[in-house]
């Protein structure tokens, strides 16, 4: 879910800190513990009992089952059907984090027709989410490379919208 930390590393150029980093790839995780050796780091989401206290709930879940060069079982399938147990995690979370940032390939948008988004979506939704998707490409960031992604914003009390769109 952390990957190699390309997430929480933006985060922490922006002064927050990361409190638990969760990773099944033992060299990405390799990576988290030069980037970040003071956190508390899983291998295994299945593992966690709760989440910490938090304001922000960052993932990058597994892509296999979702991409278009992958697997294609869709967001049911083994890897990718992961986002359910943070899903679940955070619906148990009192009061839980502010945000929640998720993020994963734009195949995810028409695989089976959407249903990934509309599951993640619906589950958040039903815990009180309001929430807003948006395609970005590293390139828009100064990568050298394309590499688009959906990001996923949601917050139960802030509206995702301005942060993630532009809008107001």
């Amino acid at each position: 879910f952390a990957g190699v930390g390309g997430l929480e590393q933006g985060f922490r150029d922006q002064g927050h800190s990361s409190v638990l980093l969760c990773e099944a790839d033992s060299l990405a995780r390799a990576v988290l513990a030069l980037r970040f050796p003071k956190v508390a780091l899983s291998e295994d989401v299945r593992a966690l009992k709760a989440l910490p206290e938090c304001d922000v709930l960052t993932a990058g879940f597994p892509c296999q089952d979702l991409s278009q060069a992958g697997r294609r079982k869709g967001i049911a399938g083994p890897n990718s059907g992961l986002i359910d147990v943070v899903l679940d995690l955070l619906a148990k979370a009192k009061p839980g984090p502010t945000w929640l940032v998720l993020e994963n390939v734009p195949f995810m948008l028409s695989l089976d027709g959407g249903r990934a988004i509309e599951r993640i979506v619906t589950a958040l939704e039903g815990m009180g989410f309001a929430w807003a998707y948006r395609t970005v490409d590293a390139r828009a960031f100064g990568l050298p490379q394309r590499r688009r992604r959906v990001v996923i914003l949601a917050s139960r009390v802030k509206d995702p919208r301005p942060a993630l769109l532009g809008v107001n």
